[in-house]
């Protein structure tokens, strides 16, 4: 009995449910609407504070950092290898020095390519004194000292 009773509950929602949707009819949605139009996204960037900033980061001012006149060139010099190169540190014996440049150690006479922001360098280790090295980069040379603040 209770098999029964659960089997006609369950075939009566059914077929109330299938009355439902079968006297109904979906509309249509081959049509195109006109709101499902997508718009073109535009960006322009400010050229006050007051017409917007950058979301990411509000507080800062290079949006409107000082422009040049129009028709002047602005030319960046790319750093020269000698402006690349700092003296890190100055060990060994006095007999045979050795000094720590980039991160790279070289003793006097020694040729090396060391690796800094400005690319691969071919350097020569000219000297090594007790408070600096002498270097050679395309046969121009520099002195390079310890910092001073350490």
């Amino acid at each position: 009995m209770k098999i029964s009773s659960f089997l006609r509950v369950t075939v009566a929602t059914f077929a109330l449910k299938f009355s439902v949707l079968s006297g109904h009819a979906a509309p249509s949605t081959n049509a195109i609407a006109s709101s499902n139009i997508v718009q073109k996204s535009v960006f322009s960037v400010p050229a006050s504070k007051k017409e917007g900033c950058d979301p990411f980061y509000p507080t800062s001012t290079r949006l409107w950092a000082v422009a040049a006149a129009p028709g002047t060139l602005i030319v960046k010099s790319k750093p020269t290898g000698l402006d690349c190169l700092v003296l890190k540190g100055l060990s060994g014996a006095p007999a045979n020095p050795l000094a720590m440049i980039n991160g790279h150690t070289m003793s006097r006479g020694e040729d090396a390519e060391i690796n800094t922001d400005c690319g691969r360098i071919l350097v020569h280790c000219v000297d090594i004194t007790s408070t600096s090295a002498v270097i050679e980069v395309a046969g121009e040379r520099k002195e390079l000292r310890l910092r001073s603040d350490l």
